[in-house]
């Protein structure tokens, strides 16, 4: 006699498992897509984006061997929901020609406990035009200064200040900090911004290293950290062209990195979905590296993208970024 498929191991598990798991998981991605930008536990939940991107996938393929039409539908809405932020992110045209620059930003992660060498050899292979470093120290800074492969660097005082560190072929015009209102009792970062001399022409180039939100004073900060630089961004927009890079300690999937670049008017070096890891957690590097990607570089509409890359491990929790551009030539 044949039995009932609905009092089988699959039905029990649909009822049990995949029905329950696939509700949750719509009810769970569309609380982050819509609630992510005024709830400050919510917005953390980007950090992990793609591995709830990931969950989502097993639980389309869960629905599709339950052959259950309820949970296949709320399965792939869940997903579909889910890819919203990485869709959302404004992202740099491709270039085919053009003058090429290359940045390089890297948080040299101030527990950093390898050769210096090793970090300055990288920089050796992939000449990079700017390098963009936080969580600098002293130490760090005097050898890549000493290396001789950079004319023009920022001053130690922001070095000091916000352990932000710059090193250019290009000459440096003018520095300074940018001065914003501070609402939260601790903070004190501000983002760099500096003038650089390309072939006569002005660009800008602004230096990033917001708080990192582990606590909701310094997600509150972040926030109006992204959202001062955005509007001194606009203005300098229409100037010259603009980069800005560092360790924005916020994920792609994060509604305040979109919205910063829509106040701003910049676009994304990096766009979709599957982008690697630039910040991972050290204790599991051995296995993969397991993290987020926080560590960007953005630009003006008018810069063009040849290639967005992360570089290889040099003894910081951080990868280096990488991107080849082309800017404009008048």
């Amino acid at each position: 006699m044949p039995t009932d498929r609905r009092r089988g191991p699959l039905d029990l598990a649909y009822r049990v498992l995949v029905l329950p798991g696939v509700i949750a998981y719509l009810f769970a991605v569309s609380i982050v897509v819509l609630a992510a930008d005024r709830f400050w536990l919510v917005d953390l939940l980007t950090f992990a984006w793609p591995y709830v991107g990931a969950a989502g996938i097993f639980l389309v393929l869960a629905a599709l061997v339950t052959r259950r039409m309820k949970a296949i539908v709320i399965a792939l809405a869940g997903l579909a929901i889910a890819t919203i932020p990485a869709f959302d992110v404004p992202t740099a045209r491709p270039a085919t020609a053009g003058t090429g620059l290359k940045v390089l930003t890297a948080n040299l992660f101030v527990e950093n406990v390898e050769d210096l060498a090793v970090f300055i050899d990288l920089l050796r292979r992939e000449k990079p035009d700017i390098v963009v470093l936080q969580e600098t120290t002293a130490a760090w800074a005097q050898a890549i200064s000493a290396s001789g492969l950079y004319p023009f660097e920022s001053s130690t005082q922001s070095r000091e200040q916000e352990n932000l560190k710059v090193f250019s072929t290009l000459p440096i015009r003018a520095e300074s900090a940018l001065q914003r209102a501070f609402t939260e009792k601790y903070a004190h970062k501000h983002p760099l911004r500096l003038e650089l001399d390309l072939n006569g022409r002005p660009l800008f180039l602004y230096a990033f290293h917001p708080e990192t939100p582990r606590r909701l004073w310094q997600w509150r900060d972040r926030n109006a950290y992204l959202a001062a630089a955005a509007d001194a961004i606009k203005g300098d927009l229409q100037k010259a062209p603009v980069i800005v890079a560092g360790d924005w300690n916020t994920p792609t999937w994060s509604p305040f990195f979109r919205g910063f670049l829509k106040q701003a008017g910049l676009t994304s070096t990096a766009g979709g979905w599957l982008q690697p890891v630039t910040r991972f957690s050290m204790r599991l590097d051995t296995i993969a590296y397991i993290g987020a990607s926080i560590d960007h570089i953005a630009v003006s509409p008018d810069i063009l993208l040849h290639e967005r890359r992360v570089g290889p491990y040099f003894g910081s929790n951080h990868l280096p970024v990488i991107a080849e551009l082309s800017l404009p030539q008048t």
